[in-house]
């Protein structure tokens, strides 16, 4: 059985992540029950235990509701907006309020073990930035990143909560760029295009899991007596220009002043779906350490980075 309950409640079932942790979880008989919440129908027929109930993160009495009625012992906590919107208060909203909801519903349930996705990005890009952070690295989001800014307040309002809460056992895992066979995001659709575009004089290294892997890490992480945070990435990564070449496309390197002011521009005529800030993405360097994962939740990853990068081009070329 799970290690707080036999009642499993996801939010954002439905999701990239989430499909992908149901269908691992239907592999296993650690849960009597799965409750999944979700804005969206299921994409297609749900096991026989797994429930689906439509229901808005921002509406924290019906989830309330929900859980309690359904009994609920843990949960995993997956509705976020992964794609940009131009609507940061409404990314606010769903990730910020959203996870603040699901936190009173922890609090008010007094559920056994919660497990959040948060992100490398809520360590922030900036120039300086010391290789493979460890966990007790700052968190300091990118200024003017709404999807980093909302990770770290995310992380901060769950920290509290896993301080006042000691019977609750809380896992924060920190993906890199997930990806594989069913990646559809501004990720793999840039991987897509003609070129890949850099910064003069920049190099950094790019982690990536596959999707299948991220699925194990948080299946552990909901079914293993552990808490606290832990990146998660496949291995050490690669460089930048080596992920170029891996796609088989040119790398084109420019300097500063030219890429900021492009992409602010195609930006603004909506071209581009981010912005300049999220472009620290691609210049300032930032890799995680992966050795606490792997013992204390003794993740072995079957796909490293280049391999994960393989399986995306490979669904493109069926």
């Amino acid at each position: 059985m799970g290690s707080a309950g036999s009642v499993l409640g996801i939010t954002g079932a439905f999701g990239y992540i989430g499909q992908r942790l149901l269908e691992r979880l239907n592999r296993a008989d650690d849960f009597e029950r799965v409750i999944c919440i979700d804005i969206r129908p299921p994409p297609k027929k749900l096991p026989a235990r797994f429930e689906f109930f439509h229901c808005d993160i921002r509406d924290m009495e019906r989830l309330f509701r929900i859980f309690q009625e359904t009994a609920v012992q843990s949960v995993a906590h997956f509705a976020f907006i992964a794609e940009p919107t131009r609507d940061p208060s409404f990314e606010y909203d769903v990730d910020v309020g959203g996870t603040e909801n699901v936190l009173t519903v922890c609090d008010r349930l007094r559920i056994g073990k919660l497990v959040v996705a948060s992100s490398d990005c809520a360590y922030g890009f900036f120039e300086g930035t010391p290789d493979y952070l460890v966990e007790d690295a700052p968190i300091r989001p990118t200024p003017g990143f709404p999807y980093a800014e909302n990770k770290a307040e995310i992380e901060n309002r769950v920290a509290e909560f896993a301080g006042s809460h000691p019977d609750c056992s809380v896992v924060v895992l920190r993906p890199c760029m997930v990806m594989g066979p069913n990646a559809d995001n501004v990720t793999s659709r840039s991987m897509k295009g003609p070129l890949i575009v850099g910064f003069r004089g920049c190099d950094p290294v790019m982690q990536f899991v596959h999707e299948d892997d991220a699925a194990e890490a948080f299946y552990k992480a909901l079914v293993l007596p552990v808490s606290g945070s832990f990146n998660l990435a496949a291995d050490a990564g690669i460089p930048y220009r080596l992920l170029a070449k891996t796609l088989k496309k040119p790398f084109l390197a420019l300097p500063a002043w030219v890429v900021y002011p492009l992409v602010e521009a195609l930006y603004r005529f909506r071209l581009m779906p981010f912005g300049k800030a999220q472009l620290s993405y691609i210049r300032y360097p930032l890799s995680m350490d992966v050795e606490k994962i792997k013992t204390e939740l003794d993740f072995i990853p079957r796909y490293s980075s280049v391999e994960t990068v393989e399986s995306f081009l490979n669904s493109e070329k069926r």
